[in-house]
C-alpha cells in the first residue's frame, strides 16, 4: 500500500515503475533534488494533482502490492 507522507525517493526504492507513471503526470519528481525531501503528497498538491487518484493509478500499476 502506498502511503501519501512518502518521500519521492522512497516511493520509487520501493514501487519502481512509479516512476512511469509519475513522467505521465507531468510530475518530474523522479529526477529533482528534492526527490528525497518532499512527499508525494506534496508533490501532488504543487502539480495540482488528486493525491487518491494518484495513489489509485501507482498501485494499479504495481499490482497492490509492495516490491519488497
Amino acid at each position: 500500500m502506498i502511503r501519501k507522507d512518502w518521500s519521492i525517493e522512497e516511493l520509487l526504492a520501493r514501487y519502481p515503475r512509479s516512476r512511469e507513471i509519475l513522467i505521465r503526470w507531468g510530475m518530474w519528481c523522479p529526477v529533482c533534488a528534492l526527490a528525497g525531501l518532499e512527499t508525494l503528497a506534496d508533490a501532488a498538491r504543487v502539480y495540482g494533482i488528486d493525491i487518491e487518484t494518484l495513489i489509485r493509478e501507482l498501485e494499479e500499476q504495481e499490482g497492490g502490492g509492495s516490491s519488497r
